[in-house]
Formats: C-alpha cells, structure tokens, sequence
C-alpha cells in the first residue's frame, strides 16, 4: 500500500494517454459482460426449466403444426398425468417493437400441466365465460399500464382472422403469478382462450404447436416420450418428445453455438485489446526512463521495479474492468429482456471471471516493459535508453 502514490503518480503522468487505456479497457469488459452475462442468463433460464415435463413438437421443425386430435391418443401413454398444448401467437402490441410471448392456450389443462402458473379462481372462472379473455404476466400488466378490464388489440405475423384482419382484440381478466411468492417465469408473457383463436383463424384449424406432458411422480419422463413418439412413428405428423431443458438446448443449437460465437468475440476484442496495452505500458516505461534510473540509485531492486511496473497495469486493468462491467450490470436488464422478453440482472460470476481476466490482461501486456525496466543499469535508465 505504501507504494500506491508511485503507482498513482505513474498512472497519470500522461493523463490523455492513461484516459483512452481505460476506455478501450472498460469498452471491451463492458462487452464481454453483456455477452457472457446474456449465454450465463440463458444457462440460469435453461437451469429454471423441468427435466421431468415434457415437450411434443413436430419431428420436421419446431413451427409445424400437430393435430390437436393427438391429444386424447398421448393422454393414455401409461405414466401420463396431465396434458395442455398451445398455439404460438407471435405477435405484438401497438408496434413492431413491442413484441412478447404470447400463446392461445386451453386454461383449465394448462393450470393442471404447469404447476408453477397461477392464476386466482375468480379469474379463471372469467377465461370461461369471457371468450376473449386474456391472462396477462405482471409485468407486462406495469410494461403497458394494463390493469383488469381492459380491452386491447394484438397484432399477428402469423394468424389472420375470419374478416381479413391480423389484429385480435382481447380483454384482459386476469394476471399470471401476481402473488409476491409466485415464480417470475411467466411475467413477460400473455395467454388466451386457445378456442378464441382456433375458431376464427382462417388456416390450420384444430391444430396445435406443441403438447405439454406432466408425468405421474415416479414415472420415467424418458420411456414416456419413446412411447409418444412411437405412437406417431410413419405418421404424416410424426411427434420429437423431450423433456424442458433438452428442449430448449435443442432449440438453441437449431439458433447455433451461441457460447462459441461469443467466445470468439471475446477473444478477438482482448487479443486486440493486449496490444493497445501492452503498447501504452511500453510507451509508458520509455517516458520514465530516468525516473527508473533514480529510483534504482535511490535503492530499488530490479525487482521491485519489475512489480512496479506490473502493478500500475495490474490497477489499470482492474479500474477499466470495473468500469465496463459496472455500466455492464446497469445495461444488462434491458438488452436481457429485449434478447429473452424477460427482466434479468448480469449474474456474479462474471464479475470474478471479468477481473481474472482484466488480472491476466495487465500480466501479458507489462511482461516486456517490465523486463527491460529490470535490467536496466541505472546509468542507462538516466541517459534515458
């Protein structure tokens, strides 16, 4: 500590020089925050979802549609709880730009299949006699300024209704999870009456986009799928039956290696990154040639000029890194939700992962600079070559 001033003071000997460091430094850990801190999110969403429900898709991709008849056929799989589907409604509200989760759903079996979805009895009571009712998450209810009672109209990219128009007009009775204890999940999201939809669309009527399996406890989630999916092999519909997560990192390979690609960002930014350091910590030692020179005729070691020297990089990087991954955590709610639909904070470990970094960063670009400040001679560190 007591060599905190030298360090301070040979920081900012070239205030300019020292700022721009620290904005390419901060610029790159800002990035590398909201890159791993989006694939850490992901894994957290992935991490959230059951291993034990299941998911029936279409074998040809994840938008084809599978008949609703299959319903009753999957119901009798031995082991099979609970059953509900869903329709993707992709769509929004007013504009382009406010775009959600949105799903036609049958309630009462979906309520039975997703445990984790509550809505009061009240409000489920008014999906049945409200034919365009709609649940909404709570906080898309304070994203809009929604509240119970109101009417709205979403917008579809991929259902047109019976009088020409892509927009559908619900009215809001009832919000998901609105309990304080109630699990966030389903927060960003909007369900409504799946026979609303199925009636009055125009194309593949009495179909759904997915089946969603609750085993009975005790059950093997993975004989149940082989069976689903068996009972539709040769079909002209043929079903992919997997559990939550498989499914979403299905889904996620079908977008491509996301991990990788950021990896690749990443290493390219500090790859270029520790040059632009390693150059200001050269140029940085060849101003202070002479201020070396007296330091080692004052009694410094080699080596401790060598730690110096290291130690001003390692402070450097470090106050950069805490910069980027400061204005990391205050950015990264928003471009989560815009990525995922849903709030989320930069989770921990990135921030001991950026500083090891950052650590790393100031070893590799102060080794040369470092090594010629130590074998200096002091008579020519004060000739300054």
């Amino acid at each position: 500590m007591k060599y905190l001033p030298l360090l301070w003071a040979g920081l900012w000997r070239k205030p300019t020089r020292t700022v721009l460091t620290i904005l390419s430094i901060a610029v790159a850990f800002l990035l590398f925050g909201v890159l791993q801190g989006v694939v850490a999110g992901f894994e957290g969403a992935r991490a959230k979802l059951s291993d034990t429900r299941l998911r029936v898709t279409n074998r040809a991709n994840l938008f084809e549609p599978i008949p609703i008849a299959y319903k009753s056929e999957i119901a009798a799989v031995p082991g099979v709880d609970a059953i509900s589907y869903f329709v993707i409604f992709v769509g929004y509200f007013q504009d382009p730009k406010n775009g959600f989760s949105i799903a036609a759903v049958d309630v009462d079996t979906w309520l039975d299949a997703i445990r984790n979805f509550h809505v009061p009895q009240d409000q489920r009571a008014a999906m049945h006699t409200t034919r365009t009712g709609a649940l909404v998450g709570a906080e898309l209810m304070k994203r809009f300024d929604w509240h119970i009672g109101d009417r709205i109209s979403l917008h579809s990219m991929a259902w047109v209704n019976k009088n020409g128009s892509s927009e559908w007009p619900l009215d809001i009775v009832g919000i998901v999870n609105g309990g304080a204890n109630d699990d966030p999940e389903f927060g960003t999201e909007l369900y409504f009456n799946y026979d609303y939809l199925d009636l009055t669309r125009t194309t593949r009527t009495g179909t759904v986009s997915q089946f969603v399996v609750s085993p009975k406890p005790g059950a093997d989630p993975n004989q149940i799928a082989i069976a689903i999916d068996r009972l539709f092999a040769n079909s002209s519909n043929e079903t992919s039956t997997m559990n939550e997560r498989a499914w979403f990192a299905s889904m996620s390979r079908n977008v491509g290696d996301v991990q990788m690609f950021v990896n690749w960002i990443i290493g390219a930014v500090l790859f270029t990154l520790l040059f632009v350091a390693g150059s200001a910590m050269s140029q940085s030692v060849r101003d202070r040639l002479s201020e070396l020179g007296v330091l080692k005729a004052l009694g410094f070691g080699d080596t401790r000029v060598w730690v110096i020297i290291v130690a001003e990089a390692a402070v450097l990087s470090l106050v950069a890194a805490v910069l980027g991954l400061a204005v990391a955590a205050a950015a990264f709610p928003a471009v989560f939700k815009s990525l995922a639909g849903s709030p989320g904070t930069l989770p921990l470990r990135v921030v001991p992962a950026g500083l090891a970094i950052a650590l790393l960063l100031a070893a590799m670009s102060a080794t040369v600079p470092a090594l010629r400040a130590r074998r200096l001679t002091i008579v020519q560190a004060l000739s300054g070559r």
